[in-house]
């Protein structure tokens, strides 16, 4: 894959109108409409050719498995995917995997939850849960790693908390790129972070988050994990950019993790914007390999 200036990736995300999603509510809801049309999770054709690509169906929803021909660890990754709780798995999503799955000969599993506005939290943490507790009846703890980026990052907090309510052992790694940790956006760091964002705003974040919480509290740990328990997790690695206005919450959650003697492996990267690490550029390939040996172990 062709490695782009990151000037010219913002360039292509605001002439898409990516960054325009979250500018107001109407167009979040513009944007959610025009995505559903057509929209498919399934994996671009170059990585169908080059991976094994296992559909499975559990609770009646679709879970992929991505592995690498020829190479297998015995290292298994639940990855959950972002898109603010409202879009879908994207190409950017399946090409960094491949290149997870690639670099380290894991296996994949990637969980369609349900989407808002037509699912919401209550729909999508018992299926993440039976999806992570079939994976745990079968891979011992220490070949096990969750991830999640953005809203996914947020999720796979959110269900590592939940663990040991399901008598469920945790992973040996939780691997969280630019998580969505608090749905409020009542941070005060925020507005100071606002204008450097090409990607995200406030109004559309907190349009999605709405929908999401479906009229549950926002502040409930499965929503907005940072008000959850940090001790007794797996070890903990967290990658933000500095053009993001999730960073007021990433560091809250480090400082979090520091007074109260929890290890958080954070990464802090000047510059770059959300999920850079799944972008084409040349700066997303230091971090993808620093990912990719996390999940070897």
């Amino acid at each position: 894959m062709a490695m782009l200036p990151l000037p010219l990736v913002i360039t292509y995300l605001r002439f898409t109108g990516r960054t325009r999603k979250f500018r107001s509510v109407e167009n979040l809801h513009r944007e959610i409409a025009k995505e559903r049309r057509g929209f498919s999770h399934e994996p671009p054709p170059a990585i169908a050719r080059d991976f094994t690509i296992q559909r499975d169906e559990i609770l009646g929803r679709r879970v992929y498995t991505l592995s690498p021909k020829g190479r297998h660890s015995d290292v298994r990754l639940m990855h959950l995917h972002g898109g603010a709780y409202v879009s879908g798995l994207t190409a950017h999503h399946w090409k960094f995997l491949a290149g997870i799955a690639a670099a380290t000969g894991c296996r994949i599993t990637i969980p369609i939850y349900p989407l808002a506005p037509e699912g919401n939290w209550r729909e999508a943490f018992p299926f993440v849960t039976e999806v992570y507790r079939r994976l745990a009846a079968e891979t011992a703890p220490e070949n096990l790693v969750l991830s999640g980026d953005s809203a996914g990052g947020g999720l796979a907090l959110a269900l590592a908390q939940t663990l040991a309510a399901q008598n469920l052992p945790q992973p040996r790694d939780i691997v969280l790129i630019s998580p969505w940790l608090e749905v409020t956006a009542r941070n005060p760091g925020i507005p100071a972070v606002q204008p450097f964002d090409p990607w995200l705003a406030v109004p559309g974040a907190l349009e999605a988050a709405r929908l999401w919480a479906a009229g549950d509290d926002p502040n409930d740990p499965r929503i907005s994990p940072i008000n959850g328990a940090l001790q007794g997790l797996g070890r903990i690695s967290l990658f933000i950019g500095t053009r993001d206005i999730l960073l007021p919450d990433c560091r809250d959650l480090r400082d979090r993790a520091a007074r109260e003697g929890v290890k958080l492996h954070y990464v802090e990267q000047p510059g770059m914007i959300h999920v850079w690490p799944l972008l084409p550029i040349r700066q997303a390939k230091i971090t993808a390999a620093e990912i990719a040996g996390i999940v070897a172990g």
